[in-house]
């Protein structure tokens, strides 16, 4: 009889053996529809399917950084509709990196993980869903700054993308609290904005949660809300926290503002 490390030993080699199936498919997607082989409405759905399920799946394996790869895959598909030559490259370059971490066996330390996530391709606004080769301003880890939008609203998370992207920053986005806070503790971003309203905990609660982080500290963090800054509900907010008012053009004043702060 199996004992319990024996079964788990064997489901995760299960889901190895799984993933590096759904890669191949992924690639072969990417190819067909580059090639103008397969719809590409229909092959960019599938990708999407394949890259939630990888994503949904890793971190219960031990592989929390192939969960994260997947989750920006799937972010960076998230409104293509066609994809070219330059488009393909970028996205077998979060294959590559999921297909070597699970085949290796384990999950890279800490600080390799951060290298990884920053090394993958972003978009530009406007792009079309090309990699985003301009520079902006860099982080301490040497790379383009990061920001984190946490938002369950997609017309939200599409516009501050935008901003942020025509600036020249990179972006990652959360739905949720507890996907911000995974997200953090994994990707280390340079800032975040927040929307007040999530599912579950706050926005408000998030941001004074994220503020008391040590990894955070000093760091921008920015609260998008229809509130003003003087409402009882925002009283005591951290200094580092920008109030980004959420009314029409007020909003883009505000952001232009935090963005300032990212130096």
């Amino acid at each position: 009889m199996d004992n319990a490390d024996d079964i788990i030993s064997r489901l995760k080699q299960d889901f190895i053996e799984d993933t590096i199936d759904r890669v191949d498919r992924i690639e072969t997607t990417i190819d067909r529809v580059a090639g103008g082989m397969d719809d590409a409405s229909a092959g960019i759905a599938e990708l999407r399917r394949e890259a939630h399920t990888v994503k949904g799946l890793a971190g219960s394996f031990g592989f929390p950084l192939v969960g994260a790869i997947a989750h920006r895959l799937e972010d960076y598909i998230a409104d293509l509709t066609k994809i070219d030559d330059q488009q393909a490259a970028s996205l077998v370059d979060f294959t590559t990196w999921i297909r070597e971490i699970v085949e290796s066996g384990t999950n890279p330390a800490a600080e390799e993980e951060i290298r990884i996530l920053r090394s993958l391709p972003s978009r530009t606004a406007s792009s079309g869903g090309a990699a985003d080769t301009r520079q902006g301003a860099t982080s301490a880890h040497g790379n383009q700054m990061e920001v984190l939008i946490v938002t369950a609203t997609a017309v939200q998370a599409h516009f501050l993308q935008r901003e942020l992207r025509e600036r020249g920053y990179r972006t990652i986005a959360a739905r949720s609290a507890v996907e911000a806070f995974q997200t953090v503790v994994q990707s280390r971003p340079d800032a975040i904005i927040s929307a007040a309203v999530l599912d579950g905990l706050s926005g408000i609660e998030l941001i004074r949660a994220l503020s008391a982080m040590k990894t955070l500290q000093g760091k921008p963090l920015g609260l998008l809300t229809s509130f003003d800054a003087s409402h009882p509900d925002l009283e005591g907010l951290p200094e580092n926290v920008t109030v980004i008012t959420n009314r029409g053009r007020e909003t883009t004043k505000h952001l232009v503002k935090f963005i300032e702060t990212l130096g």
